[in-house]
């Protein structure tokens, strides 16, 4: 799941039907919740210019992570977690693969990892295995629309 920045610049509600993530579009079936600044979408594939973290408004900043700490309290309870990992990769060296502002939540249980900290070597590991593969997406495989719809349509419930 995945917090995003809207592009004031550039609106993301290109149409009824869709909004954008970077250079990506994306249908609006995939949005569960929305504010003006932001939204939140399912992601396509689970783990334009556009800009960074630190280059956000302090408007846009406090949009985004307080409908994180919205979406996160949902998402937790609805997944019967105990706790929250946000993360933000902020540029390419960060890790970040796609130019746009956005917050990953992972909701967390306990025992999850043996040591909580080893989330961090897990995701640095998956990220040293994708740099290592000439075609990065070679092992990511795409959701189907009725699969994200189905997902988003049970957030959005959590926000009616």
């Amino acid at each position: 799941m995945v917090i995003a920045n809207r592009d004031i610049q550039e609106p993301y509600l290109m149409d009824s039907e869709s909004y954008m993530f970077g250079p990506y579009k994306i249908d609006s079936k995939e949005v569960f919740y929305s504010t003006r600044l932001s939204y939140a979408t399912v992601n396509l594939r689970p783990v334009v210019p556009v800009k960074r973290f630190v280059d956000l408004t302090a408007d846009e900043t406090s949009d985004i992570w307080l409908m994180a700490q919205k979406v996160g309290q949902q998402l937790e309870s609805y997944h019967k977690a105990s706790s929250l990992t946000f993360t933000i990769q902020d540029g390419p060296h960060a890790g970040q693969t796609v130019p746009h502002v956005h917050i990953h939540i992972l909701p967390r249980r306990s025992g999850d990892f043996e040591k909580n900290d080893e989330i961090y070597d897990a995701i640095d590991e998956k990220e040293k295995e994708l740099k290592q593969k000439l075609d990065l997406d070679k092992e990511r495989k795409d959701r189907t629309m009725e699969e994200m719809t189905e997902e988003a349509d049970n957030y959005r419930k959590l926000f009616t």
